[in-house]
């Protein structure tokens, strides 16, 4: 890809370089925020969720292989200030249909293993959010992804819900997700 190629890419899809430090994750600052949770008080407190181009890259890359059926994930992170950022993601093993995708008890025993896995080999990070595609039909929550979302965040909170549209990404050639 050629620098000026690569530019008009970061424009069309709001992409800012930051330095790897954004990227790098403090224990002692995260259990300081997750102990005061402001987002308790303030619905409102996040104001954007940040996805770092590793992590960007592999949930595209994971929607557009499902074709037009929908898949899923989580993502690993951080909090900064109102913002969640998603530092990596990783694929679940799960069973999707044009129109609905569903965890099963092996996909729930696949995200405590990865997580517990992941702090072995030093990753601290820990899981922000979720995501899943909806291909063809915009970024949006369903009624079962509401649903989801609301079950996650009684267990892990804050949450985020990524939607990832695979094939409108393709067809427009800039990244079509929403954050909620």
């Amino acid at each position: 890809m050629t620098e000026e190629s690569f530019e008009s890419f970061a424009n069309a899809n709001n992409i800012h370089s930051t330095g790897d430090s954004y990227f790098q994750f403090n224990a002692a600052e995260h259990q300081r925020c997750i102990q005061d949770q402001p987002w308790k008080e303030d619905p409102q407190y996040f104001k954007s969720a940040k996805v770092s181009a590793l992590a960007l890259l592999k949930m595209v890359m994971h929607a557009q292989s499902g074709g037009n059926i929908e898949i899923m994930g989580l993502m690993v992170g951080k909090i900064d200030g109102h913002s969640i950022i998603v530092m990596d993601a990783f694929a679940l093993p799960v069973e999707g249909t044009e129109t609905r995708v569903n965890a099963n008890l092996a996909a729930y025993e696949y995200m405590v293993n990865f997580q517990n896995n992941a702090k072995l080999v030093g990753r601290e990070e820990n899981v922000v959010g979720w995501y899943h595609s909806h291909p063809g039909y915009g970024c949006w929550l369903s009624g079962i992804d509401v649903a989801t979302q609301i079950t996650n965040q009684k267990f892990q909170d804050p949450f985020v819900a990524i939607v990832i549209d695979p094939i409108r990404t393709i067809t427009s050639g800039r990244v079509d997700l929403g954050a909620f």
